[in-house]
């Protein structure tokens, strides 16, 4: 649902601040961008609203030189990066969830318009296939739900982290389309990469969590059958995005699992634009909320635990030695996008204001206090956004809570 705009503060460059003010409306404003190709395919906590990075990256994009990209350091489910594609700009992305990489990846995928349509039947013989088994299950009045064990998964601790999620006919239908994908990724691991994100997208559905950030266990009464049916649709959603997506002749779009402080270890291409969202220091815990789909799906996840920056659960344990952590997780980051970025390319982040624990962050302070030398802030746009409750209200005072769109520009390196 669109939200109600905010105040809207500029400063910098009168036309490209107004140009970020535009920006942050598009959110409030929007009713199609976010609906519109592969963005609705899976639900990803706290994303880039589709019609801001749209707004982003047709500004940043305008003065990439040629044979660069644009890189979203950020990348997380891709939002930043469809967006690109659909505007015909080379992208490149980089997160550290797996989950994200993954997604991220499907999401912007380039198949000709037959493996689309493989990718398509492949989903719906599978849901068919689990479907009739299901039927069949009943008559024979089988009731316990068969145990898959991914590899490098011990079967027995993953039923007891995830066998009170799954009503027992809702496990038995995720688990046979599962294994139905397992059996097709070798012969056609594009295909099967496509339908393990639509499982994974209807996973806490059909499941008693209450939401993607809310691990709250309630009672959800699934219908028998509707887990390979919204697998089946959710398929076909995913397949009539790509549809939508497909432009001319263009790279396809690189997507690495990799940690935002060591940009310069990857084989990028030169870069000559940026549009990202960093986390929102002590808001989420991604690594957290993504915990039962990593279980369920065999997917490991131990570098993310270990690195993902400004959690939530990282400022509960101890606000100070997180937020010592936060700045040097920022420092570092923007020291080695600084230099990724070739001279003269713009840089766009989208940030906002945060209760980390009981202590406000202010984004834009924080950013600035991290720049890299190299790194000169061209423009900025800051929106309000409501505070919730007392607290908020005590700690921001009278400055507020607010998002940000700040441009930053990659200056020349100086002379030998």
């Amino acid at each position: 649902m669109p939200r109600a705009p905010g105040r809207i503060d500029i400063g910098g460059d009168r036309a490209i601040s107004e140009a970020l003010a535009e920006a942050l409306l598009a959110a409030a404003n929007d009713d199609v961008v976010a609906e519109s190709l592969t963005h609705p395919v899976h639900t990803y906590p706290a994303r880039l609203h589709p019609a801001t990075a749209r707004a982003l990256v047709e500004l940043v994009s305008e003065r990439m030189p040629d044979g660069t990209a644009l890189l979203d350091p950020f990348c997380g489910s891709g939002t930043t990066l469809v967006e690109a594609r659909a505007l015909g700009v080379v992208a490149v992305g980089v997160d550290l969830n797996p989950l994200a990489v993954r997604l991220a990846r499907v999401k912007t995928w380039t198949p000709t318009v037959p493996r689309r349509r493989n990718a398509k039947d492949a989903g719906m013989r599978i849901a068919a296939e689990v479907l009739m088994s299901g039927k069949e299950a009943r008559r024979a009045g089988f009731s316990a739900a068969p145990m898959r064990a991914p590899e490098g998964f011990d079967p027995n601790a993953r039923q007891r982290r995830i066998g009170k999620w799954f009503a027992p006919h809702v496990r038995r239908e995720l688990e046979a389309i599962a294994t139905a994908i397992d059996e097709l990724r070798p012969d056609d691991p594009e295909v099967a990469e496509v339908l393990t994100m639509a499982l994974s997208a209807v996973l806490y559905k059909v499941s008693s969590r209450k939401s993607d950030t809310d691990p709250t266990w309630v009672e959800r009464h699934v219908p028998r059958g509707a887990a390979a049916r919204w697998f089946g649709e959710r398929v076909a959603m995913i397949v009539a995005g790509l549809d939508d997506l497909a432009v001319g002749r263009m790279p396809p779009t690189v997507v690495h699992e990799a940690d935002a402080r060591a940009l310069g270890t990857l084989r990028l291409p030169r870069i000559g634009a940026v549009v990202t969202s960093p986390p929102y220091p002590g808001t989420y815990d991604y690594a957290d909320q993504h915990r039962l789909r990593f279980d369920f799906l065999g997917i490991r996840h131990r570098a993310f635990d270990e690195g993902e920056l400004g959690t939530r659960r990282g400022f509960a344990a101890n606000s100070l030695e997180a937020a010592r952590r936060w700045k040097d997780g920022q420092i570092a980051w923007l020291d080695a996008l600084a230099g990724v970025m070739v001279p003269g390319a713009w840089a766009a982040f989208v940030i906002g204001d945060s209760m980390a624990g009981v202590r406000p962050m202010f984004a834009d302070d924080d950013l600035r206090g991290a720049l890299d030398d190299r790194l000169a802030v061209v423009a900025w746009a800051s929106q309000q956004r409501p505070m919730l409750g007392a607290p908020e209200r005590t700690a921001f005072g009278e400055r507020g809570k607010r998002e940000h769109v700040i441009v930053v520009e990659r200056r020349p390196d100086p002379r030998p």
